[in-house]
C-alpha cells in the first residue's frame, strides 16, 4: 500500500546494563493499552535482531515507549507472561523478509475473569457475542442492541487508548448481565424467539481501523 508507513506508530525500547546498551526503534502497526502504563496488544515489524530482542523484553516484563501516529508518547508494559506470536512478511524488492511480532497481555487473553472483559473492537455485535460466549449467557443476537445500549447508559463500556484497532473494556459481572436480561424480558424490551431451536449468530470479522 502506498505510504503505508505513514499509518504506523513507533515502539522504542532502551535498556542499559554494565556491559551493554540496547536502543531499538521499530514500526508499530497496532496498539491497545490502558491507563497506568498497561499495554494489552502490541503489533510491530522489524528485522530479525530487533524482533528477537523485543520478544525477550516483553517476556521479561520490561517497559517500553509507544509513540502513536501523532507523536504522543507513553511508557507501558505487557506485564507478566504475555503471549507472543511471530511471523514473516515478504516485501517485494527486499532480500530478507520483515519479521512480525504480535504480543498480548495475559489479561487480554484471559477467558475466566468475571467483571471485566477486554475486547479489540467496538462493534456492538462483536461486543455482545463476546459477552454471551465469555459468560455463557442464554441470549440471542437480536437482544444485543438493547443490552449494549443499557451498558453504555451505565457507562460500563469504556474506550481504551489504541490505534490500528479499537479497544474497549466492558465492566460487568455475569450476575449483573443476567439481571439486565431479566429486566429486558419482563419489560418486554426483549422477546424470546418465536420457535425453539439453535440460535444462529452471524459471521463477525475484526476490521482494522484506518489511520
Amino acid at each position: 500500500m502506498k505510504n503505508a508507513h505513514e499509518r504506523f506508530g513507533k515502539l522504542v525500547y532502551r535498556r542499559l546494563t554494565e556491559k551493554t546498551a540496547t536502543n531499538l526503534r521499530v514500526f508499530l502497526d497496532a496498539f491497545v493499552g490502558e491507563d497506568r502504563g498497561k499495554a494489552h496488544l502490541i503489533s510491530v515489524v522489524g528485522g530479525d535482531v530487533e524482533i528477537g530482542a523485543l520478544a525477550a523484553a516483553f517476556a521479561n516484563g520490561d517497559s517500553f515507549t509507544v509513540v502513536d501516529l501523532y507523536g504522543a508518547e507513553s511508557i507501558v508494559s505487557l506485564g507478566e507472561k504475555p503471549l507472543s506470536f511471530r511471523g514473516s512478511i515478504v516485501v517485494p524488492g527486499r532480500k530478507r523478509p520483515l519479521r512480525h511480532l504480535v504480543s498480548c497481555s495475559q489479561e487480554l487473553a484471559d477467558n475466566t475473569a468475571d467483571g471485566k472483559l477486554l475486547l479489540i473492537s467496538d462493534d456492538q455485535l462483536f461486543i455482545w457475542s463476546s459477552l454471551v460466549c465469555h459468560y455463557g449467557l442464554p441470549a440471542s443476537p437480536e437482544w444485543g442492541s438493547w443490552m449494549i445500549s443499557q451498558l453504555q447508559q451505565q457507562k460500563r463500556i469504556q474506550p481504551l487508548p489504541s490505534f490500528g484497532y479499537t479497544g474497549v473494556a466492558v465492566k460487568a459481572k455475569r450476575k449483573e448481565l443476567l439481571a439486565l436480561l431479566c429486566r429486558g424480558l419482563r419489560s418486554k424490551q426483549l422477546a424470546f424467539p418465536a420457535q425453539n431451536g439453535a440460535v444462529e449468530w452471524p459471521d463477525i470479522q475484526l476490521i482494522k481501523k484506518a489511520g
